[in-house]
């Protein structure tokens, strides 16, 4: 059951991946944003964090939660129980639509919960929304893969 929470949680943190910026290739732009806000969760930067998800971006995570930008903020980050310590992130597909854009892909990270070690692995699915020429993810989805 321990396991099973850390996972939760860890997914929780995890599924939120994003881009902000302008440029050419918005394609490329996104999937290298993808990279860096994996980077910010496991140095738990949250600045970078604020930075790319919308402040009404909400998660619904493996489980089934609908999450909020700050109840994920304050699970994640607000708690020194709770830690991220490896995500890769690969397979990103962006569509684009105008203004709007669907990334997929997957997420392997590891990390522990109360001192219990976890990994997973899960598809993850961010919709972008661009607005004032930045992207940021408005919704995320993120579904555990059976290892």
């Amino acid at each position: 059951m321990l396991q099973r929470s850390a996972a939760a949680w860890l997914v929780a943190g995890i599924v939120g991946t994003v881009g902000a910026g302008q440029g050419t290739d918005d394609a490329e732009m996104i999937r290298s944003m993808e990279q860096q806000i994996a980077k910010a969760w496991v140095d738990r930067d949250r600045s970078t964090i604020d930075a790319i998800l919308a402040p009404e971006w909400s998660v619904t995570d493996a489980s089934g939660r609908v999450l909020t930008k700050e109840q994920v903020l304050l699970e994640t980050l607000g708690s020194t129980e709770r830690r991220i310590d490896a995500m890769a992130i690969d397979d990103v597909r962006v569509r684009l639509f105008g203004d709007a854009a669907v990334a997929t892909g997957r997420t392997r990270a590891a990390g522990s919960y109360r001192g219990a070690s976890s990994s997973v692995v899960l598809r993850f699915t961010d919709v972008f929304v661009r607005h004032d020429g930045r992207w940021r993810v408005v919704a995320s989805h993120g579904s555990l893969v059976a290892q």
